[in-house]
């Protein structure tokens, strides 16, 4: 809901006779919270790129796919889709490593503890 006027000019008056250190306590306060907030929404973001899969009936066709080429039985048609799936995971897993160097920096972190941390599949 947003402020009226009269609501608003209210509020600018009481600003006004707060003490100036107060104030400025106020002011930090505000933007520490803004700040914090924003890295809590960064970290959400990067959270989202780390974790992001394939839903299940396209994991399940990828391990059909995986069998095949191991059996080298992939009709051309296969092959194309695999190589689809192959492109789209490759760029996933370039943009979960990169989410993971920004998320480590953020928390200030090592890299490799929050990659194994966050990706414990991985051998790095």
């Amino acid at each position: 809901m947003t402020p009226t006027l009269e609501q608003r000019q209210q509020i600018h008056q009481l600003v006004e006779q707060l003490p100036s250190e107060t104030l400025q306590d106020a002011i930090q306060l505000l933007q520490g919270l803004s700040n914090r907030a924003a890295r809590v929404a960064r970290e959400a973001e990067l959270l989202a790129v780390v974790q992001r899969c394939l839903p299940p009936s396209q994991q399940e066709r990828w391990a059909v796919l995986r069998g095949k080429l191991a059996e080298e039985t992939l009709t051309e048609r296969e092959h194309q889709e695999f190589l689809t799936y192959s492109d789209l995971l490759e760029l996933w897993n370039a943009e979960r490593v990169e989410a993971v160097m920004e998320l480590a920096q953020l928390r200030g972190v090592e890299f490799k503890v929050l990659y194994q941390e966050l990706t414990p599949q991985s051998n790095l």
